[in-house]
């Protein structure tokens, strides 16, 4: 439980509700382990004809109290005309009681639960929004969303379940134990009974061994669960590309070995988290006989017998849940260690404690000085790169795949921090300034632009939230946007779908630029932007990418020599090195591998 007492600051919100469900809990203890055991021995033995009378000789029959033995507290003593209507009037009393303070309990719970589970997600997707693009690199979507989704409900269990139970189910037990005492106080032989129900718990001996075991098969199942999850997102996101290449039977035969291993491993946790409950269940009756045993051998009676055997059968459910906690906790152990590897992530790209604020008017010049970068072992990515870029110039990054381009802007944006080097903007090195302020002053229009849930005119404003409506017009026009907006049935309110589907690539394409021109930033980076679209879409698009550029430091991660001769200056990438720069002509000339990339095109 000590790995958990962090997460507890999540019941803050709550605590009020929570404690109010553990006082319903109590309540409901006290009166299952006390309350039902006493209607057996006190009042049924009135309903059906028993009971004993007034020791005091009134005529009555007493229903609590009134021993001349070892307790001697005031007799609650019923007329003998009400008796029978008073004891069955309890009856409905006691389960009333149960019921209310049951379901006050339970209520009160999933609410806190709920909330719980609510702050622990809020909590690990703002980690997600923090951490760089290396982490997401190294695990798939459908692993994250199934941290999210499944294994927060662990820790919610462990929090709120785990620690309802503990707090509530000791108070059925006592309310047993303290009935086991209401009988022995005034009957001497009851005590060998009583201690020959030490035994039960031992019950508890096996509960460890089977939690270490449930421990290990529930990681198994969250691993599985997750890779399952993965293979799920990954398929929904490709379906033109699974039905272009006819990979449906492989799809469905992954997905079905995954099934199939999911639930082995669920089985093997079901085996051993439901196997605890028989068992605890078997010794306790072992246990119980054996007591029953030692009462007909003391002479104990009939009644007193049934009243403490249907104590004991309320005493094996707080026994047994209090049994199956710690298989409780050993599962929300197995789901908590996959969500530290997200909370616990170190920040690889962190905002200084007091980050400078860039000069204003913002000019654009970007610089490398000497910059190294790697994604791990292995050859750089970027290997000494030296480049110094003028306010407004417009830069063309041409070379290989995997030369280092797109790593070149990636450094800009800030996504990572250079291992040995620097990276400045108007002379402040990124890493003094806040990832939020750098970021808006850079718009970067991608190869494959990411429309979001929403309407045409919610996805243009992201790059400017507080722009009126004449200038978000005016930003679709000189995006090329604004003609194909007014002909949709409904224009700027159309809804765009998951990832923009609802729109053609040349459309999605256009609103994204719309989107930059709205965020008017002195940095712009085109990566590939327009390497996905036919020749039509293409020349619109490039005209508005033209237009976009003007005025801006631009960069132009590109293959197409038509998107190159935006550039009035082009840089050369070779194995992470700039191997060659300056204008179309010159490179032409001096360099070959820029000749081999472009040299066959009409210049």
């Amino acid at each position: 439980m000590r790995r958990f007492l962090p997460y507890y600051k999540y019941l803050r919100p709550v605590l009020w509700h929570f404690l109010a469900a553990v006082l319903c809990g109590v309540v409901y203890g006290v009166a299952s382990g006390f309350g039902l055991p006493f209607l057996v021995k006190r009042v049924l033995p009135v309903v059906f004809g028993g009971g004993g009378a007034d020791p005091g000789g009134g005529g009555g029959i007493v229903l609590v109290g009134g021993w001349n033995g070892v307790v001697d507290w005031p007799a609650l003593v019923v007329p003998q005309g009400h008796a029978l209507l008073f004891a069955v009037a309890l009856l409905p009393c006691v389960f009333a009681v149960r019921a209310g303070a049951h379901f006050g309990n339970v209520y009160l719970l999933n609410y806190a639960g709920l909330r719980v589970l609510e702050g622990v997600r809020a909590a690990v997707f703002a980690r997600f929004q923090r951490l760089s693009l290396s982490f997401f690199g190294r695990h798939g979507a459908g692993d994250l969303v199934s941290r999210v989704m499944t294994d927060t409900g662990h820790v919610r269990a462990v929090v709120v379940e785990v620690s309802n139970d503990i707090l509530i189910q000791p108070f059925t037990l006592l309310g047993a134990l303290g009935f086991f005492a209401y009988l022995a106080a005034g009957q001497p032989g009851m005590g060998r009974f009583l201690l020959s129900l030490a035994l039960v718990p031992a019950v508890i001996l096996p509960v460890r061994a089977i939690g270490k075991k449930l421990r290990r098969r529930s990681e198994e199942t969250l691993a599985h669960s997750g890779s399952l999850a993965g293979v799920l997102t990954e398929n929904l996101q490709s379906v033109r590309e699974v039905r272009a290449y006819n990979l449906e039977a492989r799809e469905v035969g992954r997905f079905n070995a995954l099934v199939r291993s999911l639930l082995r491993a669920q089985l093997k946790a079901v085996k051993y988290e439901r196997m605890l409950a028989p068992l605890i269940e078997f010794l306790s009756a072992c246990s119980i006989a054996f007591a029953v045993y030692q009462a007909a051998l003391s002479g104990v009676s009939k009644d007193d017998v049934i009243a403490l055997v249907t104590a004991l059968y309320l005493a094996y459910e707080p026994v047994k849940r209090l049994g199956a906690l710690h298989n409780k906790v050993k599962a929300g152990a197995a789901g908590l260690s996959r969500l530290e590897e997200v909370l616990g992530a170190p920040v690889e790209v962190a905002d200084p404690p007091r980050p400078l604020r860039l000069p204003e008017p913002v000019r654009g010049e970007i610089c490398f000085e000497r910059v190294c970068f790697s994604y791990g072992p292995g050859k750089p990515a970027l290997d000494g790169v030296d480049v110094r870029i003028r306010a407004g110039e417009t830069v063309a990054l041409v070379g290989p795949s995997g030369a280092g381009k797109s790593t070149f802007g990636s450094l800009v944006l800030r996504f990572y921090d250079p291992e040995r080097g620097v990276v400045r903007l108007d002379g402040l090195d990124l890493r003094q300034l806040s990832q939020a302020d750098l970021r808006s002053r850079i718009a970067l229009v991608s190869q494959d632009p990411v429309l979001f849930c929403g309407t045409i005119r919610e996805n243009i404003l992201l790059g400017r939230p507080g722009a009126t409506d004449a200038e978000l017009s005016e930003a679709a026009r000189q995006a090329g946007a604004l003609s194909f907006i007014e002909q949709l049935p409904q224009g700027w309110e159309t809804q765009v779908g998951e990832r923009g589907g609802s729109l053609s690539g040349g459309q999605r394409q256009r609103v994204a630029i719309a989107r930059a021109f709205l965020r008017a930033a002195p940095v712009l980076i085109l990566d590939e932007a327009t390497s996905a679209l036919d020749s039509g879409n293409e020349s619109l698009v490039r005209d508005a990418l033209e237009n976009l550029s003007r005025g801006r430091t631009t960069l132009v991660i590109a293959h197409r020599p038509s998107t190159v001769r935006m550039a009035t200056r082009i840089l050369v990438f070779e194995h992470g090195r700039v191997v060659a720069d300056g204008p179309h002509d010159h490179l032409l000339q001096t360099s070959p591998l820029y000749r081999s990339l472009f040299g066959g095109e009409n210049s």
